[in-house]
Formats: structure tokens, C-alpha cells, sequence
């Protein structure tokens, strides 16, 4: 995404959860580090279909820190835009059989629909990567650790502070041990 701006975006659970952590882990300020979830919901148009609400809502239930990040991006409902999918103009008229949970399938045909630039999930290993790609019509796949990784590179935050977030998100969302983030990570060592 270097030189390309993210300027509407559908999300997916997984990666509000992920952008969610750092505000829901106690040992990190987000006051004098950078919060990924408010850089987000301030610095493009964020739509959520209804099916992902849900989702955060279900695992807001649990007592833990994605239950806390849920809860975070829940009560951030005023900054983005939760859109039903199948009642869009150029929508599915119902939910297409991708192999994926609901709330990606949502997602999908409500980027596809509304064309933003990009798609935001935790999906960049195993096989659902190449599954959405495939399925996305015009909206790029961006992953979480991704997106994190352009904002330092394209001069929203410094390098060192995308470490950082990687580094402190990764054991939440057991990114530590992925060869896509390893790659991420030695993009920010140069």
C-alpha cells in the first residue's frame, strides 16, 4: 500500500479485535503509543456489516482482552458506519457460499458492493488468504499487520512504533510465529 491511501474500508471481526488490543491491554498507553483501532475509525470510512456487530457482541461476552477490545470497538459505533450488505444497490441478494464464517462472506459482499479500497481481516495464512483475494472484486485484501506496517511506512507513525504495536499485539492474536508478519517485521528493521 506504499503511496496508496486507504480511504474506505470494510472490516472484519478479526481485525477490529486486533486493532482493539493495544486500548484493552492494561501494560500499554495508548495515550503515548499509537492506537491502530482510533487511527482507523479517524482516518478513513469504516463500514461493518451487521453479522460482524454480532460477532463482537458474542465474544464481548467472554472475560478476556479480545472480550475487552470487542467491547472497545463496539463503543466506537459512532465512527463507523454498520451497513447490511444484502440491501445495498449493487449487493448480493443473499449470502454467497465462500467457505468463510458470516461475518467475512458479510464483509466481502459489502466491499465488493460499496467498492471501497480496502478489506480488512486477520486472514493472511492457510487458505482462506487466497479465498478472499479471489473473491474480492476490485477492494484490495489488506491484513491487520499490514495495515500497521503502512501506516509506518507511509509516514502516519514512526517504524519503531509499528514494532511496537506488532510486538504487542502478536501474543494476543498469535501472529508471533507467522511467516507474513516475519516479512512485515524485517520491512521495519531497515
Amino acid at each position: 500500500m506504499s503511496g496508496y491511501q486507504l480511504r474506505t474500508a470494510v472490516a472484519d471481526t478479526s481485525a477490529l479485535i486486533s486493532l482493539g488490543v493495544p486500548r484493552a491491554d492494561d501494560t500499554f498507553d495508548t495515550e503515548t503509543d499509537p492506537d491502530p483501532l482510533q487511527y482507523l475509525l479517524t482516518s478513513c470510512d469504516v463500514f461493518v456489516p451487521p453479522e460482524v456487530v454480532t460477532e463482537l457482541r458474542e465474544v464481548a461476552q467472554y472475560q478476556d482482552i479480545h472480550a475487552a477490545a470487542a467491547t472497545n470497538v463496539l463503543a466506537a459505533c459512532n465512527y463507523y458506519t454498520i451497513q447490511d450488505p444484502y440491501e445495498c444497490e449493487d449487493g448480493a441478494d443473499s449470502r454467497p457460499t465462500f467457505g468463510l464464517d458470516d461475518g467475512e462472506t458479510d464483509g466481502i459482499v459489502l466491499a465488493n458492493a460499496l467498492s471501497v479500497d480496502g478489506f480488512l481481516t486477520d486472514e493472511f495464512s492457510g487458505t482462506n488468504f487466497p479465498l478472499i483475494h479471489a473473491v474480492l472484486q476490485g477492494p484490495r485484501i489488506v491484513p491487520t499487520p499490514r495495515l500497521i506496517c503502512d501506516y509506518a511506512r507511509n509516514g502516519h507513525m514512526t517504524h519503531d512504533e509499528a514494532k511496537v504495536l506488532i510486538t504487542m499485539i502478536s501474543p494476543h492474536r498469535r501472529w508471533e510465529n507467522s511467516p507474513y508478519v516475519g516479512q512485515l517485521w524485517q520491512y521495519l528493521r531497515e
